[in-house]
């Protein structure tokens, strides 16, 4: 019997697998077949016909149950013919962190792995040494500090090693997968750089009755172009070997991190080159993968080689160190140029894309077609165009940061005189020119608004299809101008009124004809201005006298039970009386100041019927406008300029007066 140096029980309960791994032991097992199998043929230059078999052991038999569903997998089987456990072999896996295998990548560690994730690893070989085979059997568990590493005499005439990884754990069970091909796709990935060299061993995944041939799936799957690219950064030699996969389960393209042969990480390409995506594989049929080593990765991986103690890159920054950041920039750049012939029309085609998007839909942002197109350059390809226009809003962001720098610059050098007079020129014509255009990009924004709320509200005034019922009043209001209901002090200054007179666009609220409810406990909505008149005003109350007022008021759509004493008209007079009165008080519960002079516009939006053509005829200072769709009137007594709109007349206005800005933009 003989027992490790250390305590295993100690080691498996620190080593480092995270619970969604439970391949990693599995890879290791297969590693070592590789190495085993390495060290044979250095040793036999008559080796011939190198074999690694990984067998599925599932929880009963290999058939599907009545759901339809394959057996959980329990176990793995991983044979090889290589070198076997003999004395050498047997005194590293007893030593922790042994260095035997130091050549080959070797921690003296991951045999641990399999403990962590499995109950138990079964170990059967027979090896050749002092001129004789012998085989040896023992079983590695947590539970068995002590090992039974007699070597016996037998009749077999070859080498072999069997390792079993009995008895997968919780948690790891729950992310085993249950496809065969599945686990032959990631062992093929994870082994890559062995099973692409040119004396790969055959190697062969048995479940039940199928075996899956991994070199014939390389070959079909893998195309590496025998390219490979040389880098040099501060004195550190790197390797890029450009692969070309087929395989749909990658749904990725990778840079895989490689340490001694063995891949350690992998990171997401698509992060690091701009126009590289699942287009590639969409339009080419393959994923890429970047199979990236070197000596300094080699120096640099943990024990585990689940990872690197190479700093990312803030760290480096500070210290004379070489950073993963700066080998994956420089990587990536060899990655563009091996696949620039598939980038460059998803460049065009992403170019066009962005390029319709800021013509029809958002022109807010075109200038920035003009100033940022190296960050423009930098957006993904086939982004949604709410993904879109949040990149365009961050380009435009630093934009008008960099404009407000720029231009504080310019103005210290022309005050400091340090700059002559056609310098003068050059930069204040380039910067009014850049200002100019930003701020033709502020205006395309604010008409782009226009044009929405104009969509919105000619749909919203129309019956809906699917209940032939108009929509709720509600909607068509807030878009008009949003009703209250909360008591907060907020006041809206982002109304619409525009749509009923230009005039109304930079107005602010004064107060309406119902006062806003003080009470914050109150649940009902404050105020329902819906059939309730409010003032507006261009100027808010300083306690002055107000030279114009704007009072309006928005009907519920197709109305038609107006009477002599409640009417749209009506309803505006008897607030006008209560202002001019000096009984009206504003948001803030001080006076509405008003003289003889001050000048009243009143406005009524509501759809005009027969009923209502009465009532405005009765008062007898009403005209129709031409187009028969409003009435206009001005009342002396009250100094008022009076209208009445239709819901169709302010739609079709406002599509009028706005047309010009509309078809400049190209909406």
């Amino acid at each position: 019997m003989r027992k490790f140096g250390v305590s295993v029980k100690g080691r498996v309960k620190n080593f480092p697998l995270p619970k969604n791994q439970p391949l990693v032991p599995v890879f290791e097992a297969i590693v070592n077949s590789f190495n085993a199998i390495e060290e044979r043929r250095k040793l036999e230059s008559t080796y011939k016909n190198p074999q690694i078999q990984i067998e599925l052991i599932r929880n009963g038999q290999m058939v599907l149950d009545t759901s339809g569903v394959l057996p959980d997998i329990v176990s793995f089987r991983i044979k090889d013919n290589g070198i076997g456990f003999n004395d050498d072999n047997m005194n590293s896996f007893m030593e922790a962190d042994s260095s035997y295998k130091e050549e080959y990548g070797g921690k003296g560690v991951g045999r641990f792995s399999w403990l962590v994730a499995f109950q138990s690893a079964h170990v059967e070989s027979v090896f050749y040494q002092r001129g004789q085979f012998f085989k040896r059997k023992f079983t590695f568990s947590v539970n068995h500090e002590e090992i039974e590493d007699r070597a016996f005499d037998t009749d077999a005439q070859d080498r072999f090693t069997s390792i079993e990884l009995r008895n997968v754990k919780a948690p790891f069970d729950k992310s085993l997968p249950k496809n065969a091909i599945t686990i032959a796709n990631r062992i093929l990935l994870h082994c890559l750089i062995y099973f692409i060299a040119k004396d790969c061993p055959q190697v062969e995944l048995i479940d039940g009755q199928e075996c899956i041939d991994l070199n014939q799936l390389c070959r079909e799957k893998i195309f590496t172009d025998s390219n490979i690219k040389q880098f040099t950064i501060q004195g550190s030699e790197f390797e890029l070997l450009h692969v070309k996969a087929e395989e749909i389960s990658l749904s990725g393209n990778k840079l895989f991190l490689c340490a001694n042969d063995r891949l350690v990480e992998t990171r997401n390409l698509d992060k690091y080159v701009t126009n590289l995506d699942k287009s590639i594989y969409e339009k080419n049929g393959f994923w890429y993968i970047g199979i990236l080593s070197g000596r300094y990765f080699n120096e640099n991986v943990d024990m585990n080689r689940l990872s690197f103690s190479i700093p990312e890159g803030g760290v480096a920054k500070e210290l004379p160190l070489l950073s993963m950041d700066e080998i994956i920039e420089k990587a990536s750049e060899l990655v563009e140029k091996y696949l620039m012939e598939f980038l460059e029309p998803i460049a065009k085609e992403k170019e066009t894309m962005i390029r319709r998007f800021v013509t029809d839909v958002a022109p807010q942002f075109r200038h920035l077609l003009k100033y940022k197109q190296d960050a423009i350059r930098k957006i993904k390809p086939n982004l949604s165009e709410d993904r879109l226009a949040d990149e365009l809003y961050q380009i435009k962001y630093n934009f008008d940061r960099e404009l407000a720098k720029e231009s504080a610059t310019l103005l210290n050098k022309l005050n400091d005189g340090h700059l002559t007079d056609r310098e003068y020129r050059d930069s204040f014509q380039k910067q009014v020119q850049k200002i100019s255009d930003s701020n033709a990009a502020v205006l395309a924004e604010y008409v782009s608004h226009r044009k929405l709320i104009l969509d919105l509200l000619e749909n919203a005034i129309r019956k809906k299809r699917s209940s032939n019922n108009y929509q709720n009043e509600k909607y068509i209001h807030d878009l008009i101008y949003p009703m209250r209901s909360t008591s907060d002090d907020q006041l809206y200054e982002n109304h619409n009124l525009w749509l009923l007179d230009e005039k109304l666009a930079y107005a602010t609220y004064i107060s309406s004809d119902i006062p806003f409810n003080s009470d914050k406990e109150e649940e009902r909505p404050d105020i329902l201005i819906l059939d309730s008149p409010v003032a507006m005003s261009e100027n808010s109350n300083d306690g002055s006298i107000f030279n114009s007022i704007f009072i309006f008021e928005l009907k519920k759509p197709m109305r038609n039970d107006y009477s002599d004493g409640d009417n749209p008209i009506s309803q505006l007079y008897r607030y006008a009386d209560k202002i001019k009165s000096g009984k009206a008080m504003d948001k803030d519960g001080r006076p509405i100041r008003v003289s003889e002079a001050t000048q009243f516009y009143l406005y009524a939006l509501c759809d005009i019927n027969d009923k209502l053509i009465g009532i405005l005829d009765h008062y007898g200072i009403f005209h129709p406008t031409p187009d028969r769709m409003g009435y206009f009137g001005y009342n002396q007594r009250y100094n008022a300029h009076i209208e009445i709109l239709s819901y169709d007349k302010m739609v079709s206005d406002s599509k009028k007066r706005n047309k010009v800005l509309f078809d400049k933009l190209g909406f």
